[in-house]
């Protein structure tokens, strides 16, 4: 596990580079933390902070998991990239054999059109135990996740999902959805 939260490290902070770079690679484009919307809304916007800021770090919690995640804002679009990591404990699945205490990571492009709504869906890859009480007894998750959020100012809750394929020694391979919801809170930053 502490492996895993060092790359997530070293994956934020290279993503939160790439950002950067491509909104220069732009030309020009003046950086706005502003989603687009009517100019109306723009003048009653809190500037900087929470789902108008450049910057996010979120934390997430559902029924027995949470995630943590960057996201940075692409030039004065409502889109961000983003990458976190995320871990549960016997989620809810629709696969044929055990998928326990998965962990795992993710990249993510998250949608902001409106300050009450925002979409994540990108890449995941986890590990995860097919047994309980058996540290041997792993496998890995290789899919999609996606959440849908509505919420006020920090606090956000909806749906996510994680689709994919997980593949273990004891079950073999096989394609399932791991699913719940969470609530999830906003810190942002910068313009």
């Amino acid at each position: 596990m502490r492996r895993l939260i060092q790359s997530a490290v070293i994956l934020c902070a290279s993503l939160a580079s790439t950002a950067a770079f491509a909104q220069e690679a732009l030309g020009g484009i003046e950086a706005s933390n502003q989603p687009l919307r009517p100019a109306a809304s723009i003048t009653e916007s809190r500037s900087g902070r929470g789902v108008d800021a450049r910057n996010q770090v979120t934390l997430e919690a559902g029924v027995l998991s949470a995630g943590v995640s960057y996201a940075r804002r692409v030039g004065e679009s409502p889109f961000s990239v983003g990458a976190g990591v995320w871990s549960a404990w016997e989620p809810p699945s629709t696969f044929e054999g055990n998928v326990f205490e998965p962990a795992g990571l993710q990249l993510f492009t998250r949608y902001r059109p409106a300050e009450w709504f925002h979409a994540d869906v990108g890449l995941t890859a986890a590990s995860y135990h097919w047994a309980d009480d058996c540290p041997e007894c792993t496998g890995t998750l290789a899919g999609v996740r996606a959440a849908a959020l509505v919420g006020h100012r920090m606090v956000f809750v909806g749906p996510e999902v994680a689709a994919g394929r997980a593949s273990d020694d004891h079950n073999g391979s096989r394609f399932g959805v791991l699913y719940g919801a969470q609530v999830r809170v906003v810190i942002g930053w910068g313009n």
